[in-house]
């Protein structure tokens, strides 16, 4: 088995629900060194989606961040694995991909690396879906300069003509324009509105990402045993 297989069996051990490879040079002048991307994907419990239907979101970002710290676990684990192989590795985690909360945005987006890797794609609602899971994913990565075989990019949205998260948001903050990969994000999404209600309902103990649980293919995964 080679080096690449045993990589992401190893990740898959470790707890990451999918994994895939992306050709990332060029995308972040932080990691010029490090042209390889590792997307992980982590599956966010059903019982934690059940909290937002329920509206218990107390309970739900304390899942949530368990998931991150999962995330983190996760990518350190790799990082360490990389490196014992002879390659060098940096874990993209939250905080040192230094996201800003106030824009949304981070050096390297998460999405870019799994979209890259095939493992899925943006819909309406400018979150990543996965067809296992819907958008009930929480993402991490790893960059290295370890050889990889990347995937197939997806560079098309895969939602049809679903509209449920578009439906859903409460302060119409999706536009009606399907992601593609030559669009940006502000065509898909209004982030301004986006970005001050989440932050205004985190800070008043409360939380939206109906988006995340409408979503026609989290509602499937929902429903599979």
């Amino acid at each position: 088995m080679s080096e690449m297989n045993e990589l992401k069996e190893y990740l898959i051990s470790v707890g990451a629900s999918k994994v895939g490879f992306a050709d990332v040079n060029g995308l972040a002048k932080e990691f010029v060194d490090l042209p390889n991307g590792i997307s992980l994907v982590l599956k966010i419990p059903k019982e934690t989606i059940q909290l937002v239907k329920d509206e218990e979101y107390e309970q739900y970002w304390k899942s949530f961040h368990r998931q991150i710290g999962e995330l983190t676990r996760i990518s350190h684990k790799g990082e360490r694995y990389i490196k014992k192989l002879g390659y060098n590795a940096f874990a993209l985690t939250m905080k040192r991909n230094e996201c800003d909360m106030e824009k949304l945005l981070s050096i390297l987006p998460y999405k870019t690396i799994a979209t890259k890797s095939g493992l899925g794609w943006i819909g309406r609602s400018a979150l990543f879906v996965t067809p296992e899971y819907g958008s009930a994913v929480a993402l991490g990565g790893i960059l290295t300069d370890m050889p990889l075989e990347f995937g197939t990019p997806i560079t098309d949205s895969e939602c049809d003509e679903c509209t449920n998260c578009q439906d859903a948001c409460p302060v119409d903050a999706i536009n009606p324009q399907k992601w593609n990969d030559r669009l940006n994000r502000e065509d898909i999404i209004d982030i301004a509105t986006c970005s001050e209600y989440i932050i205004d309902q985190y800070r008043a103990g409360l939380g939206c990402t109906k988006c995340m649980s409408e979503c026609k293919l989290t509602q499937e995964y929902l429903k599979n045993e």
